[in-house]
């Protein structure tokens, strides 16, 4: 499609979009007048524009989705085009929502009862965000943006007087018909506020070009208000911006220009994002550096969000499969170095049970939702029983116990290869996603670095090799450390951290074949284990006892 004709087709949809948001509002003022006097002839007239609004947008539509099939659209463009097509679907709710209060009033006997809540400053509210619809979008006006994000936080306020008042009449048990079916009118208002707050925010997205909610893009505003930084969200982009596994928001700003300053955001549940600031003033007083800096911190109740310095260089896992094998040695060797230094430092001569089987169990049930197939019957052939995963499991259960580490050190807590990055030109290493850093058994961090590398299904001959190579080299390093520091159960403690991290990254894989793979890898360590625990007798074994415990390190690579 060439430029001309886009800017035509643009301008059309613009002008659609008027005339539906003209017509939204002139139902909604019809629906307020029949909330006054319910007798007038207002239905027909309603039914007709309902079925306009109904056509305005299945024309809106049906021009965004053809626009979006040229591939010669920028991103800007593109980005417009999917907010009008969010905003027309959220107009037509709040049409059918004015539509569904008109049915509801042939429910209502006693008119008074109705009329003594006051509906007029909810149409208002409406009303007003309708008129600044267009603008927020076509014009990219983030205040006028704001202000249909506003509106739901007045309508829910509005909303939520109102029932109170009907849950005070409904104890007293006056008229209670009439009282819910008011209830649902002033439901259906309720509800046309969220549809507002989805028009916002579809139009934050266009302005900013990341889908942000209304109390995510006021956590950024805050965050950048409260950092010592030359940014500004009014000439700040955002990208990049993704929701992690356990719900958190991260996203990049960066000033506009090719040279403007970077930051991290990140907003979550408060727990977690005050765990991690705390763990990375830590690792920051510990080995400077080696975490992102923190710029702000803002609790904003049951979220926090927070402002961190955005680090220059490429995960571990980007440059072992995408660079020379002489960068991604060098890469490995600057990360033994630096663990090596916080391992030395933070040493304590204290016992530390990581008990793997306890992490297991608390995951199982997720694993099984996602793989049912896993549990199979216990199954005999001749003498030799193949126990079902639940009974092998619960045989292990007594290894915590039993498998012990004799000190603690400082450890990541989500050590995969993605959560490390590095920096070439400037030899450094940093680590990021800090909030389950603590003192604990370091075999919990190797064990999990492992894995990363071995769940990774890339199986080009090459690339696996540079992985494997990854794996035995941090295995050969943490055996080192534990010759040099006494942990006679190293290998046994290995086993079950790796037996442990192989079966719960099952619950993040849906692939069939490759998810058994993993548990049968997993299945294979405990039975080792489980073997040697009954070579040895009845009585519990110490760290001395579990020393001749050892596994092909061949488990270990694909």
């Amino acid at each position: 499609m060439a430029t001309r004709d886009r800017d035509i087709a643009v301008v059309g949809i613009r002008e659609n979009f008027k005339f539906l948001t003209l017509e939204v509002g002139k139902l909604v003022e019809d629906t307020q007048r029949a909330l006054l006097d319910p007798r007038e002839s207002l239905h027909p007239k309603i039914a007709a524009r309902d079925d306009y609004v109904d056509n305005l947008k299945s024309m809106i539509e049906n021009k965004c989705f053809r626009l979006l099939a040229d591939e010669d659209l920028d991103k800007a463009a593109i980005n417009l085009i999917r907010a009008v097509n969010v905003a027309t679907i959220n107009l037509e709710r709040i049409a059918d929502f004015a539509v569904n209060i008109l049915g509801q009033l042939a429910h209502i006997r006693d008119l008074d009862v109705l009329h003594s809540f006051d509906a007029d400053p909810f149409f208002a509210e409406v009303l007003s965000a309708l008129e600044v619809a267009e603008d927020a979008l076509f014009q990219r006006d983030m205040s006028k943006a704001l202000e249909l994000c506003r509106a739901e936080v007045e309508v829910d306020e509005l909303y939520e007087a109102v029932f109170r008042q009907i849950m005070d009449r409904l104890r007293a048990g006056h008229g209670p018909e009439d009282l819910v079916t008011s209830l649902f009118i002033y439901r259906y208002l309720e509800r046309a506020g969220d549809s507002l707050l989805n028009i916002g925010e579809a139009a934050i997205f266009a302005i900013l070009g990341e889908r942000l909610r209304i109390n995510e893009f006021q956590a950024l505003q805050e965050s950048l208000a409260n950092a010592d930084l030359d940014l500004d969200l009014a000439d700040a982009e955002l990208e990049s911006a993704w929701e992690t596994r356990s719900g958190s928001r991260v996203g990049m700003v960066h000033k506009a220009g090719k040279d403007g300053r970077s930051v991290v955001f990140k907003e979550g549940r408060t727990k977690k994002v005050l765990e991690e600031k705390l763990a990375l003033e830590r690792w920051e007083q510990l080995e400077p550096g080696l975490p992102p800096r923190v710029f702000s911190y803002h609790d904003h109740g049951p979220k926090a969000s927070l402002l961190l310095e955005y680090l220059r260089g490429d995960t571990l896992q980007r440059i072992l499969l995408d660079t020379s094998p002489r960068i991604g040695a060098g890469a490995q060797g600057l990360l033994l170095e630096t663990i090596g230094r916080v391992w030395s430092r933070t040493i304590e001569r204290q016992p530390c049970a990581p008990r793997f089987m306890r992490q297991i169990n608390k995951r199982l049930a997720d694993v099984l939702k996602i793989h049912p197939e896993f549990q199979t019957p216990t199954k005999r052939i001749g003498t030799l029983e193949i126990s079902s995963l639940e009974a092998l499991l619960a045989r292990a259960e007594s290894l915590d116990a039993e498998l012990v580490a004799p000190f603690k050190v400082l450890i990541h807590g989500d050590f995969n290869t993605d959560n490390v990055i590095v920096n070439a030109p400037q030899h450094r290493v940093h680590l990021i996603d800090l909030h389950r850093s603590r003192p604990f058994d370091y075999l919990q961090d190797v064990s999990v670095f492992i894995i990363s590398n071995f769940r990774i299904k890339i199986f080009d001959p090459t690339l696996r090799r540079r992985l494997d190579q990854s794996s035995r080299s941090m295995f050969r390093f943490a055996r080192a450390f534990a010759r040099e520091h006494d942990d006679p159960s190293f290998h046994a403690r290995l086993a079950l951290g790796l037996a442990r991290s192989l079966l719960t990254s099952t619950r993040f894989e849906a692939d069939p074949a490759f998810s058994w793979t993993l548990a049968a890898r997993a299945r294979y360590l405990l039975e080792r284990l489980l073997a040697f625990r009954a070579e040895s007798g009845s009585a519990p074994l110490d760290a001395r006892g579990w020393s001749s415990f050892a596994f092909d390190e061949a488990t270990l690579y694909v």
